[in-house]
């Protein structure tokens, strides 16, 4: 998905609203594998066919039909059996009769005018249902993330509100026909679907969306969930879980007493041309000292910090306490090595020191993963221009892009996609004088140089 444009369309999508908070998330989705009863047309072999001609002829005994074919009756026995467990022929036998005799069945009659055979199979098949809406989806089960990568990933598994689990009632019987010939084989092209037998096991994968959270700016303890993908919001899944509840269960009332903030103008930033002037044209518009300042919404975090990275040609520096290889990805790495190649000075310091925080130490978290730090310390190898600083211990957030603006937030730039918990009404501070930009750098610059000593960094 394509984070940055949802987070846009979805920020002008609601008057009245403003996104409070998002995070990439998961609707819960049960891949569900069933036993079903099918009939099964097949049309016949040319010995079976052969046989029954010679039979609806006049041809009774086994012995008549072996002389009558030329084949072996080692080679017919086996036919005849299987003729006559699909009831196609029948066996009988008279007192006077020293062998039994071999008729048609009314089914035989039938098959062997039309030369099909129609006989019940079992078959098991996979199919996936929503875990919210109930709805069969017509979607590969391949294309669904796990629980494992969803807690991976660091993405939001959306709960499915304690709704009951399927059963087969629940499974409309013409609707799953339907579903279920879309994938059928040449193989299966003549089977009909009879009956659902049993659902043998129902597992929880994860269809990828994004969680907004929503606030209304006039009632700003109201607060709504909705679920974006590219297509769109989905209102029903928003309807159906607001319904049941769902917004409680991840915790959007912790967002209902946060303060007012108020989004910028990033519209013309997605020009593909003269982009830093746009950035600078949109950062410095206002001339006063009361628009120097301007409150950064959670969602245009990462489109600034994509931004910086973008646009940058004289420095760059990021401070974030934690850095983690979702954030700091191939993506990331792709367009930092870019600007170090355009000859940008770029500064990312990072590091913080948990054991004063009380826990056992294996359960805090590392201030890197090994795969950011890997691919960090390659390029800080690599290019000279490149300063990668352990700071030793920082709250601080802070991005800085040439002189034309600086961020203080809240919002940890590089390891963005977050806890695993309750969602967090993140918010920063931009400023866009030049004389400011540089306050913020040259002290940025000095924790750094001479790291944390606790209380000033000069």
């Amino acid at each position: 998905m394509n984070l940055e444009n949802i987070l846009n369309d979805a920020s002008k999508a609601r008057s009245g609203y403003e996104i409070s908070y998002f995070k990439e998330a998961g609707i819960p989705v049960y891949v569900l594998t069933i036993k079903i009863l099918v009939l099964d047309k097949k049309t016949i072999g040319p010995i079976d066919e052969a046989i029954l001609r010679a039979i609806k002829a006049g041809l009774s005994s086994p012995e008549d039909i072996y002389a009558f074919l030329g084949l072996p009756s080692s080679v017919i026995k086996s036919v005849f059996a299987n003729l006559n467990k699909d009831e196609l022929i029948n066996y009988s036998r008279s007192i006077s009769d020293k062998v039994a005799r071999i008729t048609l069945t009314t089914k035989g009659h039938t098959v062997l005018q039309e030369c099909l055979v129609v006989r019940p199979v079992e078959r098991v098949v996979k199919v996936c249902m929503d875990a919210l809406t109930k709805r069969l989806m017509l979607i590969n089960p391949d294309f669904l993330y796990k629980p494992s990568e969803m807690r991976e990933f660091g993405f939001q598994e959306i709960p499915n509100c304690s709704t009951k689990r399927p059963e087969i009632e629940d499974i409309p019987l013409d609707e799953f026909d339907r579903l279920i010939s879309r994938n059928r084989t040449t193989e299966d092209d003549n089977q009909e679907l009879l009956a659902i037998k049993v659902i043998e096991r129902r597992e929880i994968r994860y269809l990828p969306y994004v969680a907004i959270f929503y606030r209304n700016s006039s009632k700003r303890s109201e607060i709504d969930v909705s679920f974006w993908n590219e297509e769109g919001a989905s209102i029903q899944h928003e309807s159906i879980f607001r319904e049941l509840g769902g917004p409680a269960l991840i915790g959007a009332e912790f967002l209902s007493g946060s303060s007012p903030v108020y989004p910028m103008d990033l519209s013309c930033i997605d020009s593909a041309s003269s982009e830093n002037d746009c950035l600078e044209d949109v950062l410095d518009s206002k001339s006063s000292d009361a628009d120097t300042i301007q409150s950064v919404l959670c969602h245009e975090h990462p489109g600034l910090l994509k931004r910086a990275l973008q646009t940058s040609n004289d420095r760059l520096l990021i401070i974030s306490p934690w850095i983690r290889h979702q954030v700091v990805d191939s993506e990331f790495i792709r367009l930092l090595e870019e600007a170090l190649r355009r000859g940008v000075d770029v500064y990312i310091g990072y590091g913080i020191d948990e054991n004063g925080r009380g826990g056992n130490k294996k359960d805090q978290k590392l201030p890197i993963t090994n795969q950011a730090k890997s691919e960090l310390d390659r390029l800080d190898r690599k290019y000279n221009n490149f300063n990668f600083v352990y700071v030793g211990n920082t709250h601080r957030k802070s991005l800085v892009c040439d002189d034309v603006f600086a961020v203080t937030t809240s919002f940890n730039w590089l390891s963005f996609r977050g806890d695993k918990g309750k969602p967090r009404d993140e918010r920063g501070q931009l400023v866009n004088k030049k004389r400011y930009v540089d306050r913020q750098f040259e002290d940025d610059i000095s924790l750094l140089k001479n790291g944390y000593k606790g209380g000033v960094t000069q």
